[in-house]
């Protein structure tokens, strides 16, 4: 693994970690959730970067794999939470 693979495989780690976080702590949920998902976005974009410059390896994957699984589970159970989070970072 390279560089980019490594820091897209930590990122996604961060981004699962904070967001499990935020159900955990409900006191600071949006704060945790709008962190947990800009990691795994910045760890979705350092993996497209790692598949450009043809990194070998599918830890890369993880952090694209993540991000759309969290997604897809966030929305189809609590599908306000996504209305939620996004009201709170336009104010």
């Amino acid at each position: 693994m390279r560089s980019f693979s490594v820091l897209s495989t930590l990122f996604a780690i961060i981004g699962v970690l904070l967001i499990g976080f935020s159900y955990i702590f409900k006191e600071s949920f949006e704060l945790l959730m709008v962190l947990g998902l800009g990691s795994l976005i910045v760890g979705s974009f350092l993996c497209f970067w790692a598949m450009v410059r043809g990194e070998k390896g599918a830890a890369k994957f993880s952090s694209v794999v993540a991000f759309f699984l969290l997604s897809f589970i966030i929305i189809w159970t609590e599908p306000f939470q996504i209305i939620r989070v996004l009201t709170w970072m336009k104010n």
